[in-house]
């Protein structure tokens, strides 16, 4: 099974099964902008929005993780 873990945005860590999210938006960093990542989950979670360091670190394991399931 494939899981992300991010920091939840009201603190603790949030673990989600790549198979919830529904879609996702992501804006790189631009100056002083911050990179966004936007997760749009099914109907059992509530959407989730990360900004800066976390939303480049969790775009970049949702791409690995894409990877391997879309090479298999």
């Amino acid at each position: 099974m494939k899981f992300i873990e991010v920091a939840h945005p009201e603190g603790g860590r949030f673990v989600m099964h790549i198979d919830h999210i529904t879609s996702m938006h992501f804006r790189p960093s631009d100056g002083d902008v911050k990179a966004r990542l936007a997760f749009d989950l099914d109907a059992r979670q509530n959407d989730l929005v990360l900004f800066g360091e976390e939303a480049e670190q969790a775009w970049q394991t949702v791409k690995k993780v894409v990877g391997a399931t879309t090479s298999n």
